[in-house]
């Protein structure tokens, strides 16, 4: 996904997600410019990591709209209606989006350096060679 500055790097429409009868997200409205830092917070069980589950499309929205770079996530329109992406579709469109569980957990067997590598070795393909200079920047910040 190529990023144009004139477009919001995420942007939720009317977002809403339910689970049975509890409405859990009600109509989220949120932009994110490229290259913004946005911090999300509330109290346990307000939604937070719903609406991120969401724009992963881990979680399917019940209403809104939800897209990234410009894309929406996990739905292809056709006229005024949303239409979801197979599986396959979708996880092409997650390997582009990063996100970093809340209880997140490193491999326990690998090194710090390993972790970092796993993801872009095994998920986009990289050479190891390229992933472990990546990695080695990226530890060094």
């Amino acid at each position: 996904m190529k990023s144009q500055s004139t477009q919001p790097m995420v942007k939720a429409e009317d977002v809403h997600k339910s689970f049975g009868h509890v409405k859990v997200l009600k109509g989220i409205d949120l932009e994110v410019a490229p290259r913004e830092v946005f911090c999300l917070v509330g109290p346990s069980g307000s939604g937070k990591s719903t609406f991120l589950r969401c724009i992963n499309h881990l979680e399917k929205i019940n209403g809104g709209r939800l897209s990234v770079d410009g894309q929406l996530v996990g739905y292809r329109e056709k006229g005024d209606k949303l239409y979801e992406l197979k599986e396959k579709e979708v996880a092409a469109q997650r390997r582009n989006i990063g996100m970093v569980f809340q209880r997140f957990n490193l491999f326990p067997h690998m090194t710090a350096l390993a972790n970092v590598m796993e993801a872009p070795v095994q998920v986009k393909r990289e050479s190891k060679a390229v992933a472990r200079e990546r990695a080695l920047r990226l530890l060094d910040r």
